[in-house]
Protein backbone atom coordinates (compact mmCIF):
# COMPACT_ATOMS: atom_id res chain seq x y z
CA UNK A 1 0.00 0.00 0.00
CA UNK A 2 1.02 3.86 -1.18
CA UNK A 3 0.96 6.76 0.40
CA UNK A 4 -1.76 7.93 -1.95
CA UNK A 5 -3.69 5.28 -0.76
CA UNK A 6 -4.43 6.25 2.76
CA UNK A 7 -6.09 9.60 1.11
CA UNK A 8 -9.82 9.28 1.37
CA UNK A 9 -10.33 10.12 -2.40
CA UNK A 10 -8.20 7.06 -3.25
CA UNK A 11 -10.98 4.40 -1.16
CA UNK A 12 -10.60 1.06 -2.62
CA UNK A 13 -13.99 -0.28 -4.41
CA UNK A 14 -17.00 -2.04 -2.78
CA UNK A 15 -15.88 -5.74 -3.97
CA UNK A 16 -19.05 -6.83 -5.97
CA UNK A 17 -17.82 -9.18 -8.08
CA UNK A 18 -19.17 -12.16 -6.69
CA UNK A 19 -22.72 -10.40 -6.91
CA UNK A 20 -22.12 -9.40 -10.48
CA UNK A 21 -20.98 -12.68 -11.83
CA UNK A 22 -24.08 -14.22 -10.09
CA UNK A 23 -26.03 -11.05 -11.82
CA UNK A 24 -24.80 -11.97 -15.53
CA UNK A 25 -25.24 -16.09 -14.83
CA UNK A 26 -29.28 -15.04 -14.05
CA UNK A 27 -29.23 -12.61 -16.87
CA UNK A 28 -27.96 -15.13 -19.30
CA UNK A 29 -30.77 -17.86 -18.18
CA UNK A 30 -31.88 -19.16 -22.02
CA UNK A 31 -35.52 -18.65 -21.23
CA UNK A 32 -35.11 -15.18 -21.13
CA UNK A 33 -34.32 -15.08 -25.12
CA UNK A 34 -36.14 -16.38 -28.43
CA UNK A 35 -37.87 -15.43 -30.84
CA UNK A 36 -40.87 -13.96 -28.82
CA UNK A 37 -38.76 -12.13 -25.65
CA UNK A 38 -35.32 -10.78 -25.90
CA UNK A 39 -33.29 -11.64 -28.68
CA UNK A 40 -30.02 -13.46 -28.39
CA UNK A 41 -28.10 -10.88 -30.09
CA UNK A 42 -25.15 -8.57 -28.25
CA UNK A 43 -27.82 -5.55 -27.95
CA UNK A 44 -30.37 -7.96 -27.04
CA UNK A 45 -28.05 -9.71 -24.18
CA UNK A 46 -27.28 -5.67 -22.99
CA UNK A 47 -30.51 -5.29 -22.87
CA UNK A 48 -31.36 -7.66 -20.53
CA UNK A 49 -27.95 -7.81 -18.43
CA UNK A 50 -29.05 -3.85 -18.58
CA UNK A 51 -32.24 -4.38 -16.59
CA UNK A 52 -30.57 -6.82 -14.23
CA UNK A 53 -28.33 -4.18 -13.12
CA UNK A 54 -30.94 -1.68 -12.65
CA UNK A 55 -32.90 -4.04 -10.67
CA UNK A 56 -30.47 -4.55 -8.13
CA UNK A 57 -29.62 -1.06 -8.07
CA UNK A 58 -33.11 -0.46 -7.19
CA UNK A 59 -32.61 -3.21 -4.71
CA UNK A 60 -29.63 -1.12 -3.29
CA UNK A 61 -32.19 2.56 -3.44
CA UNK A 62 -34.40 0.24 -1.12
CA UNK A 63 -31.47 0.59 1.72
CA UNK A 64 -30.28 3.75 0.67
CA UNK A 65 -26.82 2.20 -0.86
CA UNK A 66 -27.21 2.62 -4.58
CA UNK A 67 -25.60 5.94 -5.14
CA UNK A 68 -22.71 4.90 -2.08
CA UNK A 69 -19.69 3.10 -2.85
CA UNK A 70 -21.69 -0.32 -3.61
CA UNK A 71 -24.06 0.76 -6.18
CA UNK A 72 -21.30 2.90 -8.15
CA UNK A 73 -19.17 -0.15 -7.82
CA UNK A 74 -21.88 -1.96 -9.60
CA UNK A 75 -22.14 0.30 -12.26
CA UNK A 76 -18.38 0.42 -12.73
CA UNK A 77 -17.81 -3.15 -13.25
CA UNK A 78 -20.79 -3.29 -15.17
CA UNK A 79 -19.42 -1.07 -17.68
CA UNK A 80 -16.18 -2.61 -17.47
CA UNK A 81 -17.49 -5.79 -18.47
CA UNK A 82 -19.12 -4.80 -21.34
CA UNK A 83 -15.40 -2.59 -22.40
CA UNK A 84 -13.40 -5.78 -22.11
CA UNK A 85 -16.56 -7.44 -24.32
CA UNK A 86 -15.77 -5.08 -27.01
CA UNK A 87 -12.08 -5.10 -26.65
CA UNK A 88 -12.25 -9.00 -26.90
CA UNK A 89 -14.50 -8.49 -30.18
CA UNK A 90 -12.62 -6.72 -32.30
CA UNK A 91 -13.26 -3.19 -31.07
CA UNK A 92 -10.05 -0.96 -31.37
CA UNK A 93 -8.99 1.43 -28.75
CA UNK A 94 -10.97 4.66 -29.74
CA UNK A 95 -14.34 3.17 -30.92
CA UNK A 96 -14.46 1.56 -27.34
CA UNK A 97 -14.99 5.19 -25.70
CA UNK A 98 -17.65 5.96 -27.98
CA UNK A 99 -19.36 2.54 -27.64
CA UNK A 100 -19.45 3.12 -23.58
CA UNK A 101 -21.08 6.50 -24.09
CA UNK A 102 -23.31 5.30 -26.26
CA UNK A 103 -24.22 2.62 -23.70
CA UNK A 104 -24.10 4.68 -20.89
CA UNK A 105 -26.39 6.75 -22.10
CA UNK A 106 -28.90 4.23 -23.31
CA UNK A 107 -28.68 2.42 -19.77
CA UNK A 108 -29.67 5.80 -18.07
CA UNK A 109 -32.53 6.39 -20.46
CA UNK A 110 -33.59 2.61 -20.21
CA UNK A 111 -32.75 3.19 -16.45
CA UNK A 112 -35.49 5.81 -16.53
CA UNK A 113 -38.12 4.19 -18.59
CA UNK A 114 -37.79 0.89 -16.35
CA UNK A 115 -38.56 3.45 -12.83
CA UNK A 116 -41.15 5.27 -14.68
CA UNK A 117 -42.98 1.83 -15.43
CA UNK A 118 -42.10 0.00 -12.51
CA UNK A 119 -42.81 3.19 -9.65
CA UNK A 120 -39.86 5.15 -8.10
CA UNK A 121 -39.81 3.15 -5.17
CA UNK A 122 -38.64 -1.18 -5.16
CA UNK A 123 -40.31 -3.54 -5.45
CA UNK A 124 -42.66 -2.47 -7.94
CA UNK A 125 -46.70 -3.35 -7.90
CA UNK A 126 -47.61 -6.22 -9.60
CA UNK A 127 -49.99 -3.74 -11.61
CA UNK A 128 -46.65 -2.65 -13.76
CA UNK A 129 -46.75 -5.50 -15.91
CA UNK A 130 -48.25 -4.05 -18.43
CA UNK A 131 -46.23 -0.59 -18.40
CA UNK A 132 -42.83 -2.55 -18.12
CA UNK A 133 -44.17 -5.00 -21.08
CA UNK A 134 -44.67 -1.60 -23.40
CA UNK A 135 -41.42 -0.69 -22.70
CA UNK A 136 -39.20 -4.06 -22.97
CA UNK A 137 -41.33 -4.47 -26.62
CA UNK A 138 -39.38 -0.82 -27.56
CA UNK A 139 -36.42 -1.39 -26.09
CA UNK A 140 -36.05 -5.19 -27.43
CA UNK A 141 -38.03 -4.49 -30.51
CA UNK A 142 -37.30 -0.98 -31.39
CA UNK A 143 -38.56 -1.41 -35.21
CA UNK A 144 -41.39 -3.06 -34.37
CA UNK A 145 -40.39 -5.84 -36.45
CA UNK A 146 -41.37 -8.29 -34.06
CA UNK A 147 -44.84 -7.18 -33.88
CA UNK A 148 -47.19 -10.13 -33.21
CA UNK A 149 -49.43 -11.77 -30.38
CA UNK A 150 -46.48 -14.20 -29.64
CA UNK A 151 -44.26 -11.72 -29.17
CA UNK A 152 -46.38 -9.70 -27.14
CA UNK A 153 -47.14 -12.58 -24.78
CA UNK A 154 -43.38 -13.43 -24.43
CA UNK A 155 -43.02 -9.57 -23.45
CA UNK A 156 -45.37 -10.07 -20.83
CA UNK A 157 -43.96 -12.98 -19.49
CA UNK A 158 -40.43 -11.34 -19.23
CA UNK A 159 -41.81 -8.17 -17.51
CA UNK A 160 -43.34 -10.36 -14.60
CA UNK A 161 -40.75 -12.34 -14.82
CA UNK A 162 -38.48 -9.05 -13.85
CA UNK A 163 -41.03 -7.68 -11.14
CA UNK A 164 -40.73 -11.36 -9.46
CA UNK A 165 -37.11 -10.94 -9.97
CA UNK A 166 -37.39 -7.50 -7.66
CA UNK A 167 -40.12 -9.31 -5.68
CA UNK A 168 -37.82 -11.56 -4.64
CA UNK A 169 -34.49 -9.69 -4.28
CA UNK A 170 -36.80 -7.11 -1.82
CA UNK A 171 -36.80 -9.97 0.42
CA UNK A 172 -32.89 -11.18 0.42
CA UNK A 173 -30.57 -9.08 2.54
CA UNK A 174 -28.09 -6.73 0.98
CA UNK A 175 -25.04 -9.32 2.11
CA UNK A 176 -27.14 -12.22 0.56
CA UNK A 177 -27.22 -10.09 -2.98
CA UNK A 178 -23.20 -9.48 -2.75
CA UNK A 179 -22.67 -12.60 -1.82
CA UNK A 180 -23.96 -14.02 -4.89
CA UNK A 181 -26.94 -15.78 -3.04
CA UNK A 182 -29.75 -13.37 -3.71
CA UNK A 183 -30.46 -15.06 -6.86
CA UNK A 184 -30.14 -18.91 -6.25
CA UNK A 185 -33.76 -19.88 -5.56
CA UNK A 186 -34.98 -17.31 -7.99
Amino acid sequence: MGLLDLLPWRKKAVDVSTAYVALVKQARTPTLYGDTKAPDTVDGRFDILAVHVHIVLRRLRQEGVARDEIGQSLFDLFFADMDQAMRESGVGDLGVGKRIRKMAQAFYGRAAAYDEAMGKAAPAEAGCVGALTGVLTRNLDPNGARDNAETAQGMAELAQYLVSLEAHLAQQSVDDILAGKGFVSF
